[in-house]
Formats: C-alpha cells, sequence, structure tokens
C-alpha cells in the first residue's frame, strides 16, 4: 500500500459503454467508448476502485456492491466519479452494471474495462494478478485509489486478494 502524490496514469483510457436508465438489457448498450481521464481528472476527486472479475463471487456480493450502497456518503465527500475497472470487456463491464442494480443516466459509476492491463500495469506488480493456474488468465488485483487533480492521494491493494482490509469502502471513506 502506497500513499504519494505522483500523477495518475492518464496514457491509457479505460473503455465503457455509458449507461442509460431506459436501456435495462443485459445484452445491449452501444458501443464502447474511452473514458479520458486526462480530461476527468482537473479539478476533481475521482475513486477507482479494481476488481479481478465482473461476475466473480467476492466481486459481486461484496466488493461493488458496497461502493454502489455508499454513492451517497461519496458524493458528500466530494469525489466527482466512481471508475470500477476489471480487465473484462466494456460489454462485460456495461451488463455487470445492469445485474448489479446500476443503470443511471448520470453515469456516476462508470464500469471500465482495463482490457491489456495498461492502467493496473502501469501503477505496479501489486495491481496485477496472474491467475493463468486458474484458467483466468491475467487479471486487475483488488486495488482502489483517490486521485484528485490527477494526482494519486492514496493507492492500495489487498494483499491476499479479499475485500475490505484496504480497498474496502468504509477505509476509502475515511481518506477522502
Amino acid at each position: 500500500m502506497s500513499d504519494f502524490n505522483d500523477k495518475f496514469p492518464t496514457n491509457v483510457n479505460p473503455l465503457y459503454i455509458p449507461l442509460k436508465s431506459s436501456d435495462t438489457s443485459l445484452l445491449s448498450g452501444g458501443d464502447p467508448q474511452e473514458l479520458d481521464l486526462a480530461k476527468l481528472f482537473p479539478g476533481e476527486t475521482v475513486v477507482f476502485t479494481a476488481a479481478p472479475g465482473a461476475f466473480t463471487p467476492t466481486c459481486t456480493q461484496a466488493h461493488i456492491p458496497d461502493y454502489l450502497k455508499h454513492e451517497k456518503q461519496l458524493k458528500d465527500k466530494g469525489v466527482a466519479r466512481v471508475i470500477i475497472l476489471c480487465q473484462n470487456d466494456a460489454f462485460v463491464m456495461n451488463a455487470w452494471a445492469k445485474a448489479e442494480g446500476y443503470n443511471a443516466d448520470e453515469n456516476y459509476f462508470v464500469f471500465a474495462s482495463d482490457p491489456n492491463l495498461g492502467i493496473s500495469s502501469q501503477l505496479g506488480s501489486d495491481y496485477t494478478l496472474n491467475l493463468k493456474d486458474k484458467g483466468l488468465g491475467e487479471r486487475t488485483s483488488r486495488w482502489a485509489a483517490i486521485v484528485k487533480d490527477g494526482k494519486i492521494q492514496f493507492l492500495g491493494a489487498e494483499p491476499d486478494g479479499k475485500y475490505g482490509n484496504v480497498v474496502g469502502i468504509n477505509h476509502i471513506l475515511k481518506r477522502i
């Protein structure tokens, strides 16, 4: 776990499909778009939370629902956007958002894809997982970052892959 004032990588833009409240089908949503981090960061506080995989047990039953339940608290602390990041493609991430019950036009929570681990790998070896022996390939590890005006205020990964000790929502809310 690191606390430092480095710039968050902006040379790789995650892909996402903007959510629309009128589009509830898991199998639709449009074409993936780049989330331009360089344009998103100036003057804003953005929280990233990365998960090893959409629809996986811990990610789907604990990690992401905890963040979604705390939308008001995050907004009250001045968080402009929460980026939920996985290596899964943008179509899977869009379906996962809807399956989790999140489908708001404002896209406060952005379910985004880091398909080639471009962001996670730039943060360091603690932020990627090699799960090839389990047939799951390379993945993002379970990590979180608080980025203010493009600078990392907090960055940490769960050392054991579990949820809650480092990147749990309560830990993040205390750090904002």
